[in-house]
């Protein structure tokens, strides 16, 4: 773990490693996954209650996903972002690991991994919602 620290002692660090190798990902390399799931729950993807409400609205459906659809959506961008860019995957899962370890949840060095991802899944879903709802 202090191999990976040393790697990327500081946030410059690990920026520097993001911009010269994060190959951005489009909602295609996910496209697959996330339709299939959808079309396979017959578009039942969020709490029954939301769902009996009749009040699906792109404001809130990611707020009311049952724990089964998004954790299929979350994972399947994990493995898109994954395939496309394994080293800068494996370096901010490593370095979060090691602030864990360290007793250091605030130690983010990865900020722009964070950042990207969340970011991915925002903008993915809003895409599939759109497709779909």
């Amino acid at each position: 773990m202090e191999e990976i620290l040393e790697q990327f002692p500081t946030k410059e660090a690990f920026d520097e490693f993001w911009n010269s190798n994060y190959e951005p990902l489009t909602y295609d390399e996910v496209k697959d996954a996330y339709e299939q799931y959808v079309k396979g729950a017959e578009k039942h993807i969020f709490l029954s209650d939301y769902e009996a409400g009749n009040a699906i609205n792109r404001d809130d459906f990611m707020d009311n996903l049952s724990e089964e659809a998004a954790f299929t959506f979350q994972d399947a961008l994990t493995e898109a972002f994954y395939d496309k860019n394994p080293e800068v995957y494996e370096a901010a899962f490593a370095l979060f690991e090691a602030s864990q370890m360290e007793g250091n949840a605030s130690l983010d060095v990865a900020e722009a991994f964070h950042l990207e991802y969340n970011r991915l899944y925002k903008e993915f879903m809003l895409q599939m919602f759109d497709a779909f709802f």
